[in-house]
Order: structure tokens, then sequence, then C-alpha cells
């Protein structure tokens, strides 16, 4: 049996990219192994979000070709979209598929390993598709390729399912509108069928995830897109637990807040709104499209909904011309507003972006200083969030996974991560009561139920 394997770098947009990859793939009778040690073809699906992301895709698909010289080397994602160049020029990449065009990799990949099965010193005269020509350093129009709804990876507990993909925004420090293309929305029909079809399944909880969600059907005139397919979908006697994955801090309006808390057993009070800088001159220069107060207004109004949600931001330190005091105000900022939790991406300076051409770029040392400090800060935030939590009762979605004691594991809706022994049921709920804490900030529980 041919197999493969694919590796992914990034966000969880490209996660979801993986698993419909992984279908793909299982459909034309592939086997899915855990290394490219074992693979017919072996797939990296890239990130490209810092220059560090750059480095890990090209050591690991070096790597690819040290473990196995004869598997098929893939590279797509969003780095093969902004340097294909760089790809294409390396020896141990037999293919390059950016972003525009992954809905051909499967199939041109799976022809490739035939005729190198055929002939293993085959290789191809172009390693892009015909229609497309090397790009470097992010030199590209703003593509916008078509978006099909490809099935959801379901496992029986979870499934995340994409609904719009790229990005119109071009703040001036990030790839995602080149890496990704411009904004597009799946269609709200071809959603809906989809849920139904995840809920037929027996998925206990749908995670919907994009590169900007709350842009959902401005592509397809729908006026508030995203809120009016909430409504519809929480309207449904049977629908399941509802997760955003993340959201833009403008996009939390109160409108969706009210859809969300007509359903609140329904809905995962857990909200992801990427701040990037808790200082007003830095988030201009960012070009993000809020200030601090408005930020501040938005996670209040939540936590007026939905008291105990959980909320987290994504934080770019040492962005050029950043000052000390403003780091400050950052930390400032991130505490007054009791945030529980950061993602970190240290300022990278990426090709052609309007951050680049800026002045006053800091100096490495300064800004891996600043990253420290905020994932200390993290720490500390989680904990005490989860500390809230001790000697209650909470509702757990068990999952299919075990700890290393064989624990079950499972998350709350606020996302909680829980273990607890007993015989239960992936996809199954129990009320829990919370003891303590075990490895890796997770609360340790009892069954009740």
């Amino acid at each position: 049996m041919s197999t493969v394997y694919v590796k992914t770098l990034g966000c969880k947009v490209n996660t979801y990219d993986t698993h419909a990859i992984e279908n793909q793939f299982r459909a034309l009778g592939y086997e899915l192994v855990e290394s490219p040690e074992h693979a017919t073809i072996s797939v990296l699906n890239t990130c490209s979000v810092t220059e560090n992301a750059d480095k890990e895709a090209r050591y690991l698909l070096r790597r690819f070709r040290r473990e196995n010289p004869q598997t098929v080397v893939v590279a797509t994602g969003c780095y093969a979209q902004t340097d294909s160049q760089r790809l294409v020029e390396m020896d141990e990449v037999d293919l390059v598929f950016p972003n525009q065009s992954k809905d051909l990799m499967v199939q041109a990949s799976h022809e490739f390993a035939g005729r190198r099965l055929q002939d293993p010193l085959h290789s191809s005269a172009t390693k892009l598709p015909e229609h497309l020509k090397a790009v470097s350093g992010n030199r590209q129009g703003h593509f916008k390729s078509s978006l099909t709804m490809l099935e959801a990876d379901s496992s029986q507990t979870r499934a995340f399912l994409k609904i719009q993909d790229g990005c119109n925004g071009f703040c001036s420090y990030c790839l995602i509108p080149y890496a990704r293309g411009a904004s597009r929305s799946v269609a709200p029909a071809e959603v809906l069928q989809e849920v139904r079809r995840l809920i037929t399944l027996g998925t206990r909880e749908i995670v919907f995830t994009g590169i900007h969600i709350g842009d959902y059907g401005d592509d397809l005139g729908e006026s508030q897109g995203f809120v009016s397919l909430l409504r519809t979908l929480l309207s449904w006697p049977d629908m399941v637990r509802i997760r955003i994955s993340s959201l833009e801090p403008r996009e939390l309006t109160e409108d969706l807040l009210k859809v969300l808390s007509q359903r609140p057993e329904l809905f995962c009070d857990h909200f992801h709104l990427p701040l990037q800088a808790g200082h007003d001159r830095i988030l201009k220069l960012m070009r993000r499209t809020y200030d601090t107060k408005q930020y501040a207004d938005n996670v209040a109004m939540a936590r007026s909904y939905f008291p105990r949600a959980n909320f987290g931001a994504d934080v770019i330190p040492g962005f050029p011309s950043e000052s000390d005091e403003e780091f400050a105000a950052t930390i400032a900022f991130i505490r007054a507003n009791d945030l529980h939790y950061l993602h970190v991406f240290p300022y990278s300076k990426r090709p052609n972006t309007a951050a680049a051409k800026m002045p006053d770029h800091i100096a490495a040392a300064v800004v891996k200083e600043r990253a420290t400090q905020l994932r200390e800060l993290s720490e500390v935030l989680k904990m005490s969030y989860l500390k809230n939590f001790v000697g209650e009762e909470v509702d757990v979605l068990w999952e299919n996974d075990k700890d290393e004691q064989g624990r079950n594991l499972g998350h709350t809706s606020n996302y909680l991560h829980v273990c607890a022994r007993g015989d239960v049921a992936p996809g199954s709920f129990s009320r829990v009561k919370l003891k303590g804490f075990v490895e890796q900030q997770r609360l340790l529980g009892k069954i009740l139920a």
C-alpha cells in the first residue's frame, strides 16, 4: 500500500488544511504513517509567520530527504506561497504547491509518485504547477483562489471547520494577505450541509476557523454573515457545542454576543482576540483597526455576557521603534484587562511588508527578552485563571486521548484542560469536580456523573 506522511507548521487553518489533505490521500488508497522514513510521499504544510518558521521548514524538508532518500518530498502552505523560488531551488524538494494551487497537490503528487515507482530516478522538469511562476521575497500579487468546502476532520468529539480563508487587512508586519490570498468565504448552504453531516457522524463540538473569520460572508454580499450563520445554527434543536477559534477585536460585537447568549449551553465561552500591542502609537504603526480603548471595551462587554469566559490574545513584542515604556504599557494593559493567556510572536522582519522598511528596528536580544517576559506573564495569568475553578463542578467533553497515567482527557466549554479516571467514552460529557492540578497546567478532576 502507498503511504503518506504529512507534517503541519503554524496555525489552526493550516491544521484544517492538513486534515483535508490527509482525507484526500486516504481516498486514493494511501495509509497515513508517522514519519518520512516509511512514506511514499512526505508533505510539509509550511508556515511563514516569522523568519524562524521559514528556517524550520527548510530544516524539516532536508530531514525528510535524509530519513528517506526515496520519498517524494512535497512543500505546500504559506512559505511555499511567499518564497517558492527558495523551495524550488532546494535539491531535497521534489514538488512545490503554493496555497493558491494547494487543491492540485494530492493528485499531482500521487501521479509523480507513480512515475517515480516506474523510474526511481524520475524528477520533474518544473517543481511548480505549470501555470505558476516562482516568486521570492514575497513579490507577488494579492491572489484570490477558489475556496472549496473540504470535508472537515472529525474525531467524533471535536471537528475543525474552515469557513473562511485569506485576509484583506494588510497589517504592516504581516505576510498573511500574500500567503493566503484575499478574503473569501464558503457559501452558507455548504457550511450548513457540512455541519449537519458532522452532527450525524456524532461530532459533539464544532470549531469554526478561518484566517479572518469575522469577514465571513463579506465577499458573498451577506450582511452580518457570521452572525447570521450562527443564528441559524443555534436555532437547530439538535445543535452541538460551538467554539470560535479567533476573532478580531472589532468583530466582537454586541449583535454577536446577543446571538451566542441565546444558547449559552452550546457556546464555548472562550475568546481569542489578537491584541499585538497595548499602546495606541504601536497599534497605529501596525495598521490595526482598533485602539486600546475599543479592545478593552469589547472585552468588558463580552464579560458582561459571559462572566467566566477565557480570554486569550496574540502579542508581538519588539515592533520597530517600540520603546521600553511602550512595552511596559502593553504589560500593564494585559494585566488591567485580566487576559488569561498569551500567544507570543516576537517581531520578525518579513519581506515586502511596510514594517520591514520602517526605521528603528530593535536589537534581537531586546526582542527576545521582551518575548520571554510575555511568556512568563502568560504562565502567571493562566495559573491565576485556572485556580478560580478548583473545587467547582464543570461539564467536560471527553476526547480520544489519555494521559501518561491512563486518565481520560477532555475540555470544558471555556477550554480548561481536564483529566480524570473513570469509564467514559470519547465524545461523551461528564459532570466533574475539579480537585487540583497535574502537569502541564492540567486540572485533575473527579467524575460525578
